[in-house]
């Protein structure tokens, strides 16, 4: 147990030191996930080109679904890795933003592709409804890590009933939305489910997740610009809103304190 400090100054240096040894933390971290993540960039690529591969070739059923639980299982280490990234650069207060110029309608549209698999073996219907093209600049990382969590949830508390994600934008924003008809949260919930730790969803029966997913949403959003919000019904489902200028303004390489 750590010994109480006896004198201001004594508070002051052990303050410090936790502060650092905090730090030091946080960019083992990132470090540790940079490398966990960056290998993984050609696996992905090389069980694409055999998937494909193997549908064109007509392979047996077995491989190929073999080859599909594959590469969802390498797409969620993936993701993991990145989120497990962005955690640790929120934590430190250096989550260096990249503004870049994208569509976000084909952007929504191919991460919400990627899902589909995902999606049907839970017995859910995955629909999308984004019209484009969609120009604008945001921080594709985040905004990456911002769909992902909000699909990945749908997904696990949707309970098998059709999710749809939307986009629509106008000159000023876009507004992302991604609607379940699965287990809901109850009113006494919505207060915290953006905190750290939370699991406000699915909090009355027994699910997987540390609680950071909808957090790591919020800081994105907000680094961003942007705000999030959502509404549900106990039972009925939830729908999860994100809004987002059509141009971020922050310059490429500003870091946003946490």
């Amino acid at each position: 147990m750590m010994a109480r400090p006896e004198s201001a100054e004594d508070r002051d240096a052990l303050i410090e030191e936790l502060r650092a040894a905090v730090a030091a933390r946080d960019n083992f971290i990132a470090v540790a996930a940079h490398e966990l993540r960056n290998p993984m960039t050609p696996i992905v690529g090389q069980v694409e080109v055999l998937l494909n591969r193997a549908r064109r070739e007509r392979a047996s059923a077995a491989t190929i679904t073999g080859l599909e639980r594959l590469e969802i299982s390498v797409g969620h280490y993936v993701r993991r890795a990145t989120a497990l990234l962005e955690i640790s650069r929120v934590n430190a207060g250096r989550l260096a933003l990249e503004p870049a110029t994208f569509d976000m309608a084909a952007f929504v549209a191919q991460i919400t592709a990627n899902y589909e698999m995902l999606a049907a073996r839970a017995g859910s219907v995955l629909g999308c409804d984004a019209q484009g093209p969609v120009a604008g600049v945001w921080d594709q990382l985040a905004t990456e890590q911002i769909i992902d969590n909000l699909i990945s949830n749908a997904i696990r508390y949707g309970d098998g009933k059709p999710i749809r994600v939307a986009l629509v934008a106008d000159g000023v924003g876009v507004t992302l939305s991604v609607a379940d008809g699965g287990i809901g949260i109850a009113a006494d919930d919505l207060t915290r489910i953006f905190d750290r730790f939370e699991q406000a969803i699915g909090s009355r029966r027994k699910s997987g997740g540390f609680g950071i997913g909808l957090w790591l949403v919020r800081e994105l959003t907000e680094a961003m610009g942007g705000k999030i919000g959502v509404t549900s019904t106990e039972s009925e489902g939830s729908t999860f809103t994100v809004w987002l200028p059509r141009n971020m303004k922050e310059p490429s390489g500003m870091e946003h304190a946490a």
